[in-house]
């Protein structure tokens, strides 16, 4: 789902979402003349079934909900963790609010992020790479981004240096508990230092 308040947007996305087609498919199957629809530019099908329509409008209602519990996660990991040295938290700016979709963290400049994933994997703890680069996958190796790749040693340093750790709308405190635990218990000198608390 996309809002906007830009009106130039708003007909981009509604021309995009079904295949950039001129006239949308309720127009034409309502109308009482034949019209033969054009396709002005290159458009896809996100459009969604009716199944996920109606699941959608049922979760839209508990949204608040979700999003105050995911917020509360957010921030006990923040406090948790922040004593660790060298850590990066995220950071809200101070004109926006996150849902918190995930909870990405940057490794300590001397941690090695495969051995503190194994770590909690070890643990029963399922982390993430904080984000992937599509420029360094086999399926883009032909492309202006692959050709372009050395301008973008910022994201292959994000790719290798953080960590998502588990943050699900369900999440007890004590799962949040066993997460931060297995964090500090990760193979790494300082991490024995620091209190959970």
């Amino acid at each position: 789902m996309l809002t906007t308040a830009n009106p130039e947007y708003d007909r981009k996305f509604r021309l995009w979402r079904q295949h950039s087609m001129s006239v949308n498919d309720t127009v034409r199957h309502g109308s009482k003349q034949v019209i033969f629809e054009s396709y002005p530019e290159l458009g896809y099908n996100y459009r969604m079934t009716d199944m996920q329509a109606a699941v959608g409008r049922e979760q839209l209602k508990r949204l608040p909900q979700i999003v105050a519990r995911r917020r509360e996660i957010a921030e006990q990991y923040g406090r948790h963790l922040a004593a660790i040295q060298g850590i990066r938290l995220p950071v809200e700016p101070h004109w926006a609010r996150s849902n918190w979709q995930s909870y990405c963290v940057g490794l300590p400049d001397q941690w090695e992020q495969q051995a503190v994933m194994q770590a909690m994997l070890d643990r029963g703890i399922s982390t993430r790479r904080g984000i992937m680069n599509s420029h360094l996958e086999k399926a883009y190796s032909g492309t202006a981004a692959r050709r372009n790749a050395s301008s973008l040693s910022n994201s292959v340093k994000a790719q290798n240096e953080t960590v998502i750790l588990p943050l699900f709308t369900q999440m007890t405190d004590a799962e949040i508990t066993q997460v931060v635990e297995a964090f500090h218990g990760a193979p790494v000198p300082e991490l024995a230092t620091v209190s959970v608390g």
